[in-house]
């Protein structure tokens, strides 16, 4: 067993996705970062979606500076995705066993991680809400740190523990957190509640892909799995 399991969140252990007003989002977001001088090319280059923009933010500011500086607008610009994911994260239900999964994992002495480009505070408001649950650090969006594909958060959390790569898996539901893990060094595990996102994370090269947190419990041969 790994020392360290590092979690994605939205649809690897909640279903937030689904409850939150991403558009509406991209309505607030959007003038804002035009209100700070974002160059028309980047909202070309970026259509749709709200933390695909944000990262695409962060990167400029990158180029820009030389450095991940971290400006008030790029704070701002978290805050105000942070507002639409509180407001639709309290109807998010638990993927099947992802609450038993991370408390048995954890009975085990390894620790355990949400490595996540959602803001921790809305990750931290899920898990007050649902009790039965607990993890030993968030790594969020708010810590200004690349979004995945880039490997820092991962990074973050290895360092947080002190663990090794060797030591350390890191699940998720998206290629992006494949990439992530390739990236860093660390084992992969799928989550893929639908046919389309396991023929996606196949097509990334993903080879352990389980329909649900409670299907790897079962794999990794969890005390709650076997009870």
């Amino acid at each position: 067993m790994h020392k360290l399991w590092m979690f994605d969140f939205d649809n690897t252990i909640a279903r937030l996705e689904p409850e939150v007003d991403w558009a509406g989002g991209r309505l607030m977001l959007e003038p804002y970062l035009r209100s700070i001088g974002a160059p028309d090319q980047l909202f070309a280059r970026i259509p749709r979606g709200n933390l695909p923009l944000y990262g695409a933010y962060r990167t400029l500011m990158l180029a820009q500076t030389g450095q991940p500086r971290v400006t008030e607008g790029l704070r701002r610009a978290s805050e105000i995705i942070e507002k639409i994911e509180l407001a639709g994260v309290d109807r998010a239900q638990p993927l099947e066993g992802a609450i038993e999964a991370l408390e048995a994992l954890k009975e085990t002495g390894a620790a355990v991680a949400i490595v996540t480009s959602n803001s921790s505070r809305t990750v931290k408001r899920w898990f007050d809400r649902n009790r039965g649950a607990s993890v030993d650090a968030i790594v969020g969006r708010d810590t200004m740190l690349g979004l995945k594909p880039a490997p820092d958060m991962l990074i973050r959390a290895l360092e947080l523990f002190s663990v090794d790569r060797s030591e350390a898996a890191f699940v998720g539901d998206s290629e992006a957190d494949l990439l992530a893990a390739q990236s860093c060094g660390v084992r992969f595990y799928g989550i893929a509640a639908t046919d389309v996102a396991r023929d996606r994370l196949l097509a990334a090269g993903a080879t352990e892909i389980f329909g649900s947190p409670a299907a790897l419990a079962i794999h990794l041969n969890l005390p709650a799995a076997r009870a």
